[in-house]
């Protein structure tokens, strides 16, 4: 009987069993033997923690607070995100646990104005209405968690990624910062693009599991299966506080496991 990720492949892609690479046709020695276990293989991969591949320190860390602005999650606005509303108070900790602890805290404000809309106004008719409008009540960040007033704020950010055309990159680099910590809305587009640009500009990246939220839970899952794959560690915001108060414990722990297994 096929397993549950091949039946998935299968439907997904519109393909039959007799169309999967045989294992004379597609073989990794000790890896896979065949397309069935390349799939359940890379299924494995994406669910995957990789602890090992960098170790989180401290005083290398800024974490990153995309977008939890009044208009996302505020529930009277017009484009809230329930799940961001509701995990304000995890973030909340995260927050005030880095500010105990001397990680610098770094805000972003999504907003638009109609000479830097872009396609924004097309895709989006809450944003064409004059969600997240530039210098609106609306567009400012959630008065839950509002900065303090020596946090920086990048408020000239008209696109997904904190990185498109904002000052993020000299001020994470004057800081001396190595390492992202992000959180925020929406998982999929905001948080999930500038985890990637910090990745392609040579920024470790931690995802956080439970403080990043989005208005689908499929496409949450998928973000995470994603940024565990190929770009970062994924923490949960516990573990995420422990690790900056405690020092990296899964990472040492997954090198000497590692170690072990050669």
């Amino acid at each position: 009987m096929k397993s549950k990720e091949v039946m998935d492949f299968l439907k997904i892609y519109n393909r039959t069993e007799d169309e999967l690479l045989t294992p004379q046709e597609l073989e990794t020695k000790g890896v896979f033997s065949g397309e069935e276990e390349f799939i359940e293989f890379a299924e494995r991969d994406y669910n995957t923690d990789k602890h090992w591949a960098f170790e989180i320190k401290k005083e290398e860390c800024a974490l990153i607070v995309i977008d939890l602005q009044e208009d996302f999650v505020n529930p009277s606005h017009p484009m809230c995100v329930p799940e961001a509303y509701r995990m304000i108070p995890r973030v909340s900790k995260v927050v005030n646990a880095c500010r105990d602890l001397g990680v610098p805290v770094i805000f972003t404000a999504h907003n638009i104005a109609e000479d830097c809309s872009a396609d924004f106004y097309k895709f989006w008719n809450p944003i064409k209405d004059g969600a997240i409008k530039e210098g609106s009540p609306g567009a400012d960040i959630y008065s839950g968690i509002y900065p303090l007033p020596t946090e920086r704020v990048i408020r000239t950010k008209h696109a997904y990624c904190s990185f498109a055309g904002t000052d993020l990159d000299y001020v994470l680099r004057n800081l001396g910062v190595k390492t992202l910590i992000i959180a925020g809305t929406l998982t999929n587009f905001c948080c999930e693009s500038t985890a990637r640009t910090g990745y392609f500009l040579n920024y470790h990246i931690v995802f956080g599991e439970d403080i990043n939220a989005t208005d689908s839970a499929i496409a949450h899952d998928a973000t995470l299966r994603t940024m565990r794959r190929g770009f970062g560690r994924v923490l949960n915001a516990e573990d995420i506080i422990e690790t900056l108060k405690e020092g990296d414990k899964k990472y040492k722990d997954a090198v000497e496991k590692e170690a072990a297994a050669k």
